[in-house]
Protein backbone atom coordinates (compact mmCIF):
# COMPACT_ATOMS: atom_id res chain seq x y z
CA UNK A 1 0.00 0.00 0.00
CA UNK A 2 1.35 3.36 -0.75
CA UNK A 3 1.65 6.24 1.54
CA UNK A 4 -0.66 9.26 1.56
CA UNK A 5 2.29 11.37 -0.31
CA UNK A 6 2.88 8.76 -2.99
CA UNK A 7 -0.84 7.79 -3.75
CA UNK A 8 -2.21 11.69 -3.94
CA UNK A 9 1.00 11.80 -6.98
CA UNK A 10 -0.59 9.16 -8.27
CA UNK A 11 -3.89 10.39 -8.39
CA UNK A 12 -2.75 13.84 -9.92
CA UNK A 13 -0.95 11.59 -12.66
CA UNK A 14 -3.70 9.73 -13.62
CA UNK A 15 -6.07 12.50 -13.68
CA UNK A 16 -3.67 14.59 -15.87
CA UNK A 17 -3.35 11.74 -18.12
CA UNK A 18 -6.90 11.05 -18.42
CA UNK A 19 -8.71 13.58 -17.71
CA UNK A 20 -11.39 12.25 -15.56
CA UNK A 21 -12.17 8.68 -13.48
CA UNK A 22 -14.15 7.90 -10.44
CA UNK A 23 -13.56 7.39 -6.60
CA UNK A 24 -14.43 3.27 -7.01
CA UNK A 25 -11.72 3.37 -9.92
CA UNK A 26 -8.88 5.07 -7.43
CA UNK A 27 -9.73 3.19 -4.40
CA UNK A 28 -9.06 -0.42 -6.48
CA UNK A 29 -6.02 1.05 -7.84
CA UNK A 30 -4.78 1.90 -4.94
CA UNK A 31 -6.26 -0.51 -3.06
CA UNK A 32 -7.86 1.52 -0.41
CA UNK A 33 -11.09 2.27 0.85
CA UNK A 34 -13.60 4.38 -1.27
CA UNK A 35 -13.97 6.80 2.40
CA UNK A 36 -9.63 6.95 2.29
CA UNK A 37 -9.77 8.23 -1.72
CA UNK A 38 -12.22 10.72 -0.77
CA UNK A 39 -10.78 12.24 1.76
CA UNK A 40 -7.42 12.63 -0.87
CA UNK A 41 -10.33 13.84 -3.09
CA UNK A 42 -10.96 16.49 -0.82
CA UNK A 43 -7.57 17.65 -0.20
CA UNK A 44 -7.12 18.08 -3.90
CA UNK A 45 -10.19 19.97 -4.62
CA UNK A 46 -8.69 22.74 -2.61
CA UNK A 47 -6.54 23.49 -5.61
CA UNK A 48 -9.63 24.44 -7.88
CA UNK A 49 -7.70 22.14 -10.34
CA UNK A 50 -10.26 18.72 -9.41
CA UNK A 51 -13.76 18.96 -8.28
CA UNK A 52 -15.86 15.48 -7.78
CA UNK A 53 -18.75 15.23 -9.17
CA UNK A 54 -22.42 13.60 -7.99
CA UNK A 55 -22.05 10.21 -8.71
CA UNK A 56 -18.30 9.76 -7.62
CA UNK A 57 -16.55 11.25 -10.80
CA UNK A 58 -13.33 12.98 -10.57
CA UNK A 59 -12.60 15.54 -13.04
CA UNK A 60 -9.49 17.14 -14.21
CA UNK A 61 -9.97 20.98 -14.89
CA UNK A 62 -6.91 21.41 -17.22
CA UNK A 63 -7.69 25.29 -18.36
CA UNK A 64 -7.82 26.00 -14.78
CA UNK A 65 -5.30 29.24 -14.13
CA UNK A 66 -5.21 29.77 -10.65
CA UNK A 67 -6.87 32.21 -8.79
CA UNK A 68 -6.12 35.89 -10.11
CA UNK A 69 -3.67 38.39 -8.23
CA UNK A 70 -6.37 40.15 -7.40
CA UNK A 71 -8.36 37.40 -5.48
CA UNK A 72 -5.27 36.15 -3.98
CA UNK A 73 -4.55 39.70 -2.55
CA UNK A 74 -8.09 40.39 -1.43
CA UNK A 75 -8.30 37.24 0.43
CA UNK A 76 -6.79 37.35 4.29
CA UNK A 77 -5.48 41.09 3.65
CA UNK A 78 -4.65 41.94 7.08
CA UNK A 79 -2.81 38.90 7.63
CA UNK A 80 -0.95 39.38 4.80
CA UNK A 81 0.09 43.11 5.89
CA UNK A 82 0.63 41.70 9.41
CA UNK A 83 2.96 38.72 8.27
CA UNK A 84 4.70 40.85 5.82
CA UNK A 85 5.22 44.16 8.49
CA UNK A 86 6.92 41.13 10.51
CA UNK A 87 9.04 40.03 8.29
CA UNK A 88 10.62 43.50 8.21
CA UNK A 89 11.72 42.87 11.38
CA UNK A 90 14.22 39.90 10.52
CA UNK A 91 16.41 42.43 8.26
CA UNK A 92 19.52 43.17 9.09
CA UNK A 93 22.23 45.72 7.82
CA UNK A 94 23.96 44.55 4.68
CA UNK A 95 21.96 41.97 4.31
CA UNK A 96 21.21 40.15 1.00
CA UNK A 97 17.57 38.74 0.63
CA UNK A 98 15.33 36.87 -1.87
CA UNK A 99 12.00 37.71 -2.38
CA UNK A 100 10.19 35.01 -3.86
CA UNK A 101 6.86 35.05 -6.19
CA UNK A 102 4.04 35.31 -4.75
CA UNK A 103 1.63 38.12 -3.44
CA UNK A 104 2.43 38.09 0.24
CA UNK A 105 5.96 38.11 -0.52
CA UNK A 106 5.92 40.84 -3.08
CA UNK A 107 3.77 42.97 -0.17
CA UNK A 108 7.01 42.06 2.43
CA UNK A 109 9.59 43.07 -0.59
CA UNK A 110 7.67 46.60 -0.92
CA UNK A 111 7.02 47.01 2.88
CA UNK A 112 11.34 46.67 3.47
CA UNK A 113 11.58 49.21 1.19
CA UNK A 114 10.93 51.17 3.54
CA UNK A 115 13.68 50.54 6.23
CA UNK A 116 16.36 52.56 7.20
CA UNK A 117 19.12 49.98 6.24
CA UNK A 118 20.92 48.98 3.65
CA UNK A 119 21.07 46.02 2.16
CA UNK A 120 20.66 43.89 -1.04
CA UNK A 121 17.22 42.26 -2.75
CA UNK A 122 17.05 39.49 -5.12
CA UNK A 123 13.89 39.61 -7.22
CA UNK A 124 12.13 38.41 -10.28
CA UNK A 125 9.00 40.41 -9.53
CA UNK A 126 9.70 43.39 -12.75
CA UNK A 127 7.46 45.43 -10.81
CA UNK A 128 8.79 44.92 -7.32
CA UNK A 129 12.31 45.62 -8.49
CA UNK A 130 11.33 48.62 -9.90
CA UNK A 131 10.24 49.71 -7.40
CA UNK A 132 12.78 49.20 -4.94
CA UNK A 133 15.62 50.53 -7.36
CA UNK A 134 14.07 54.04 -7.06
CA UNK A 135 16.00 53.58 -3.44
CA UNK A 136 19.38 54.90 -2.43
CA UNK A 137 19.58 52.45 0.63
CA UNK A 138 19.01 49.03 -1.78
CA UNK A 139 20.92 47.27 -4.50
CA UNK A 140 18.61 45.25 -6.54
CA UNK A 141 19.27 42.62 -8.38
CA UNK A 142 16.90 41.28 -11.22
CA UNK A 143 16.90 37.54 -12.35
CA UNK A 144 17.23 36.60 -15.69
CA UNK A 145 14.47 34.54 -17.60
CA UNK A 146 11.58 34.76 -19.98
CA UNK A 147 8.63 37.02 -18.55
CA UNK A 148 5.47 35.18 -17.49
CA UNK A 149 2.73 37.38 -15.40
CA UNK A 150 5.22 39.86 -14.80
CA UNK A 151 7.96 37.39 -13.20
CA UNK A 152 10.90 36.18 -15.10
CA UNK A 153 10.95 32.04 -14.90
CA UNK A 154 13.64 29.67 -16.45
CA UNK A 155 11.30 28.50 -19.54
CA UNK A 156 14.05 27.19 -21.60
CA UNK A 157 15.57 23.41 -20.59
CA UNK A 158 18.89 24.12 -19.32
CA UNK A 159 18.79 28.28 -18.52
CA UNK A 160 19.63 28.63 -15.12
CA UNK A 161 17.85 32.05 -13.84
CA UNK A 162 20.27 32.09 -10.72
CA UNK A 163 23.39 32.31 -12.86
CA UNK A 164 25.80 34.02 -10.53
CA UNK A 165 24.28 34.20 -7.23
CA UNK A 166 26.03 31.91 -5.00
CA UNK A 167 24.51 33.31 -1.64
CA UNK A 168 21.69 34.78 -0.15
CA UNK A 169 21.09 35.72 3.94
CA UNK A 170 17.63 35.23 3.72
CA UNK A 171 14.35 33.77 1.32
CA UNK A 172 10.93 34.97 2.02
CA UNK A 173 8.88 32.40 0.21
CA UNK A 174 5.39 31.59 -0.10
CA UNK A 175 3.32 28.53 -1.95
CA UNK A 176 -0.22 28.08 -2.52
CA UNK A 177 -0.49 24.68 -0.89
CA UNK A 178 1.61 24.03 2.45
CA UNK A 179 0.62 20.01 3.88
CA UNK A 180 2.63 18.62 6.63
CA UNK A 181 2.71 14.97 4.82
CA UNK A 182 2.96 16.47 0.75
CA UNK A 183 4.86 19.56 1.41
CA UNK A 184 4.77 22.71 -0.34
CA UNK A 185 2.93 22.88 -4.05
CA UNK A 186 2.10 25.76 -6.44
CA UNK A 187 -0.72 25.85 -8.87
CA UNK A 188 2.13 26.97 -11.87
CA UNK A 189 4.85 24.77 -12.47
CA UNK A 190 6.78 27.48 -14.50
CA UNK A 191 8.06 29.19 -11.01
CA UNK A 192 9.72 25.96 -9.46
CA UNK A 193 12.74 26.14 -11.03
CA UNK A 194 13.61 29.40 -9.77
CA UNK A 195 11.87 28.50 -6.61
CA UNK A 196 14.84 25.17 -6.07
CA UNK A 197 17.86 27.74 -7.42
CA UNK A 198 16.42 30.58 -4.96
CA UNK A 199 16.07 27.77 -2.04
CA UNK A 200 19.96 26.27 -2.80
CA UNK A 201 21.44 29.64 -2.02
CA UNK A 202 19.97 30.83 1.14
CA UNK A 203 21.51 30.65 3.98
CA UNK A 204 17.80 30.77 5.45
CA UNK A 205 14.57 29.78 4.01
CA UNK A 206 11.61 31.97 5.96
CA UNK A 207 8.01 30.66 4.27
CA UNK A 208 5.34 33.31 4.50
CA UNK A 209 2.00 32.48 3.96
CA UNK A 210 -1.53 33.37 5.65
CA UNK A 211 -3.13 30.52 7.29
CA UNK A 212 -5.75 29.77 4.72
CA UNK A 213 -2.96 27.86 2.63
CA UNK A 214 -2.18 25.42 5.42
CA UNK A 215 -3.63 22.21 4.27
CA UNK A 216 -4.00 22.94 0.86
CA UNK A 217 -2.81 21.08 -2.14
CA UNK A 218 -1.99 21.62 -5.63
CA UNK A 219 -1.07 19.66 -8.38
CA UNK A 220 2.80 20.95 -8.65
CA UNK A 221 4.88 19.56 -6.05
CA UNK A 222 8.07 21.19 -5.22
CA UNK A 223 9.60 20.04 -1.84
CA UNK A 224 8.84 19.01 1.82
CA UNK A 225 9.27 21.48 4.34
CA UNK A 226 12.47 19.76 5.55
CA UNK A 227 14.32 22.86 3.69
CA UNK A 228 12.54 25.41 5.39
CA UNK A 229 14.35 27.36 8.69
CA UNK A 230 11.05 29.43 10.09
CA UNK A 231 7.21 29.98 8.99
CA UNK A 232 5.63 33.26 9.33
CA UNK A 233 2.01 32.71 9.38
CA UNK A 234 -1.04 34.89 11.50
CA UNK A 235 -2.94 33.24 14.39
CA UNK A 236 -5.56 31.95 12.66
CA UNK A 237 -3.97 28.66 11.98
CA UNK A 238 -5.02 25.68 13.04
CA UNK A 239 -3.64 24.06 16.44
CA UNK A 240 -3.29 20.58 14.18
CA UNK A 241 -1.20 22.27 11.50
CA UNK A 242 0.98 24.06 14.27
CA UNK A 243 1.33 20.47 16.20
CA UNK A 244 2.60 19.39 12.58
CA UNK A 245 4.84 21.40 11.85
CA UNK A 246 6.37 21.90 15.63
CA UNK A 247 6.95 17.39 15.28
CA UNK A 248 9.22 18.57 12.81
CA UNK A 249 11.51 20.95 14.24
CA UNK A 250 10.27 24.30 12.25
CA UNK A 251 10.45 27.28 14.00
CA UNK A 252 7.10 29.01 13.50
CA UNK A 253 5.87 32.62 14.57
CA UNK A 254 2.26 33.77 14.47
CA UNK A 255 1.31 37.47 14.39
Amino acid sequence: MKNKRERLDGIISILRVEGKTSLANLAERFEVSTATIRRDIKLLESSGQIFQAVGGEVLYKKDYPGPSREEMLSKAIDEKVRIAEYCSSLVEDRDTIIVGPGVVTNLTGRIIGGLDKEFRVITNSLSLGMELSKLDNISVFMLGGDVEKQYSVALNPGFDPMSGIQYADKLFLTADGIDNEYGLTYFNSTMLPVIRGMMNVSREVILIADSTKFGNVCFNYLDDLSGITKIVTDNGIKKSHLKAIANEGIEIVTV
